[in-house]
């Protein structure tokens, strides 16, 4: 098949014989926003939350059979019930004509197919997508490495993002964004800051353990355009996740 797809949690719709018949519009996320009527007075306040709420992503797709003498669409339809519902939470899902973003999604709707009778195909249907306000950048969730203290990060997108940050070193450390501190007491070997989930982790032996007694001051974003990373204090390098995004 050479029909657009799509990626939802690691796997192919092709490999459930789906194919995308017509993909979500392309939607910007609704703001977060808050109007305030006050008496005597024209017009209203507007407080804005500085949050976008989550936005419907409908992929309309035909439900293909192999081999129509051997399986029909409820077998066929069965399988992808099974690999879309299984999750628990959001997962990624990326378009196959769009290779540059992708998105968090989930399918928590109920999910049909329409059984049809085509010569390729046996069935058409809907499936619900519920996906976070943000398309990520892919690049953007590549590892940046900071060899030396001053260097400049550059957040290509209009928005702030929310790092992971793994600093590489010992003792007490004041890690600097933007001349922002964050004071880091006590670190040996390595800490790994998620600065979207606004937690500190260590990796001792492959479990993960909670580092946040040992992190003050809020963790940062990137902003756009130029961040410079900086430090005081023994580190060896640091590696940055950007997670570029935009709407």
């Amino acid at each position: 098949m050479t029909e657009t797809f799509f990626v939802f949690n690691n796997k192919s719709s092709l490999d459930y014989n789906l194919a995308v018949r017509e993909r979500a519009s392309y939607t910007a996320a609704e703001r977060n926003i808050e109007y305030i009527e006050i008496p005597g007075r024209n017009g209203s306040l507007l407080r804005d939350k500085g949050t976008f709420k989550n936005v419907d992503e409908p992929i309309s797709c035909y439900l293909f059979a192999k081999n129509r003498d051997l399986k029909n669409i409820r077998e066929e339809a069965s399988a992808a019930f099974d690999w879309l519902k299984s999750p628990r939470g959001w997962c990624d899902l990326y378009y196959s004509d769009d290779p540059f973003y992708f998105m968090k999604a989930h399918a928590p709707a109920a999910i049909s197919f329409k059984e049809v009778f085509q010569l390729f195909y046996v069935g058409e249907g809907d499936i619900p997508f519920t996906r976070k306000p943000e398309r990520y950048s892919t690049s953007g969730h590549q590892i940046r490495t900071i060899n030396k203290s001053g260097e400049i990060i550059y957040n290509p997108e209009s928005y702030e993002s929310y790092p992971t940050i793994q600093i590489f070193g010992s003792g007490n450390i004041t890690l600097y964004i933007n001349n922002r501190a964050i004071i880091l007491d006590n670190i040996t070997d390595s800490i790994t800051l998620d600065c979207e989930m606004m937690s500190s982790y260590t990796n001792i032996n492959g479990v993960l353990v909670s580092a946040n007694s040992k992190v003050r001051n809020t963790l940062p974003t990137l902003m756009p355009g130029e961040n410079e990373i900086a430090w005081i204090g023994n580190v060896s390098k640091i590696e940055i996740s950007p997670r570029w995004w935009t709407l």
